[in-house]
């Protein structure tokens, strides 16, 4: 736990000093630029791309955030900053398609997602800001944000089903309904996105990304569903909130880390804003709060320092509305008082998620969690060290293609009285391919022609998710692992290779699927975990 005098600082706020130069650079400041108030320098001042990704317009909301916070570290003119955020509302605009949307991967690409976060991180800053802007300029942000909020009320996410972009569309549309006055289009499908959420929230507490759970992901949704709650009234998220709390709380580890390769988006980062705001009414979101902001401080955790610019905004726009928490009034975590999370506890237990495939063992001095839903990834401590990660076999094909049992499949569930788990997987390949010029003047092709129909881009895109994601090419091969649980966990692969193929053997874990966010760094990626 953290001691008294640990958390006189800010944690977060350190964090946000440390970027908060780099985020400002993004911005073009050039009142005489086309570009003016765009945040993609790839676009405006390398000139490498020929659309500019809208998700940094975002940046509006956290920038807000620290300015009326008392947590702006410059000595900046008021006039200077507000005219730095109506850059932000002005690049916005720019970007803004005739239909309403905005773009963060290719031109015309309708994205919804992007839409969803720019149009609720402008309407946060809006919100935060009102009070010392003019009328004009209130004006003109509303004009600005209205035909945002005009698509995510047309148009829809279909591709796949991914609870974190329907909670900031829900969230952005609520907010408007808000600022607005009341706008019962934009409320009834606030309504409606928050309703499909909660319905395919399991009973286990997770929220569905793609097939299935991803703790990472999951503490990005609770930004976007705890601002509802904390904002809007009459949704009664207080039970589904807790849930959620409380599932993720089996996957902060006894290092310190967080989330993993058993997710199935297999990804590592901790987003602070929404449970740390939640601290005061839910009593594990207390615990895990005051656990992952030691993480943060000693670099245990993918945090904001290790974000690449396309997830920058989002991260950067969490550990603002933190600090700005923890500035208003400094953790008290005595609502947890004696509470533990579950690598804390020394009792043997089991705790088994079969709808997410996810089995937690633990006992005195080991805390394992199995993936088996994701072929069997292990992921092992004995006290507070990683021993193993494995994240499953490796396969070439006899083309060169790589095949992994690591990916999201409706494996059975363990027997709970056993303490060997035995796990089946088939063998898929994984989309382990480079982008040539060849398939982007493709691209670019499509983006000016058939794209600019929705429902041929959205099938598209559906084409792509199943291919790189959700139904990957199946092989000939059956991995069986059989793990033996304990403080000593090992297991064993058993597979028959048929010919032409081969077994690969890896030093390092992998991600099989493609995954924008997957890779990112910390601390105990400098230590070996697997024993040969």
């Amino acid at each position: 736990m953290l001691q008294k005098h640990e958390i006189e600082e800010n944690p977060f706020h350190r964090e946000i000093l440390a970027n908060l130069p780099r985020v400002l650079s993004l911005i073009d400041s050039d009142e005489t630029s086309l570009s003016y108030g765009f945040s993609d320098r790839y676009f405006w001042a390398w000139g490498l791309i020929d659309f500019a990704n809208a998700t940094f317009q975002g940046f509006a909301n956290g920038l807000a955030r620290l300015w009326v916070n008392g947590l702006w570290p410059y000595p900046t003119e008021e006039e200077v900053f507000q005219e730095r955020i109506h850059s932000l509302f002005l690049g916005a605009k720019k970007l803004t398609r005739k239909n309403g949307s905005l773009e963060e991967a290719f031109p015309n690409e309708g994205s919804y997602c992007v839409t969803a976060l720019v149009a609720y991180d402008l309407l946060v800053a809006y919100d935060l800001l009102k009070e010392i802007i003019d009328e004009n300029r209130k004006e003109r942000w509303l004009q600005i944000i209205k035909p945002l909020v005009g698509y995510l009320t047309k148009a829809d996410e279909n591709h796949a089903f991914v609870s974190n972009h329907l909670a900031t569309a829900s969230a952005a549309l609520f907010r408007w309904n808000l600022v607005s006055g009341d706008d019962p289009k934009a409320k009834k499908k606030g309504e409606l996105l928050l309703h499909r959420i909660l319905e395919n929230q399991s009973s286990e507490g997770w929220f569905k990304e793609y097939q299935g759970a991803d703790p990472g992901y999951q503490s990005l949704c609770m930004n976007y569903l705890a601002d509802i709650h904390l904002h809007c009234s009459g949704f009664n998220l207080s039970e589904p909130l807790r849930k959620s709390v409380q599932f993720l709380c089996h996957f902060a580890h006894p290092d310190g880390s967080f989330g993993g390769h058993y997710g199935c988006r297999a990804t590592r980062f901790y987003y602070p804003g929404g449970l740390f705001n939640l601290s005061d009414s839910i009593p594990e979101a207390s615990l895990l709060s005051e656990f992952m902001m030691r993480s943060i401080i000693e670099r245990k955790v993918v945090s904001l320092s290790c974000m690449d610019e396309p997830n920058l905004s989002p991260m950067f726009n969490s550990y603002a509305w933190a600090a700005s928490k923890f500035n208003g009034e400094k953790p008290n975590f005595s609502l947890s008082d004696g509470l533990m999370l579950p690598c804390q506890e020394r009792n043997h237990a089991r705790t088994d998620f079969p709808d997410a495939g996810l089995v937690i063992d633990r006992g005195s001095e080991h805390y394992s969690i199995i993936g088996y839903k994701m072929g069997g990834v292990v992921q092992h401590f004995v006290k507070d060290e990683l021993k193993i990660l494995d994240t499953g076999v490796v396969f070439e094909s006899p083309n060169g293609s790589l095949g992994s049992s690591q990916f999201y499949q409706d494996n059975q569930v363990p027997e709970e009285d056993s303490s060997k788990i035995v796990i089946t997987s088939q063998i898929a390949e994984m989309p382990k391919t480079l982008s040539t010029p060849l398939r982007f003047l493709i691209l670019r092709i499509l983006c000016l022609t058939v794209f600019r129909s929705s429902k041929l881009r959205e099938w598209t895109k559906r084409i792509l998710v199943r291919r790189l994601i959700t139904k990957p090419k199946l092989w000939p091969i059956w991995n069986s692992r059989e793990i033996t649980l304990g403080k000593n966990l090992h297991f064993q692969d058993k597979h028959e290779v048929p010919n032409g193929f081969k077994r690969c053997w890896l030093n390092a874990p992998f991600v099989s699927v493609h995954m924008a966010s997957k890779g990112y760094w910390q601390i105990n990626d400098e230590q070996s975990k697997n024993d040969p």
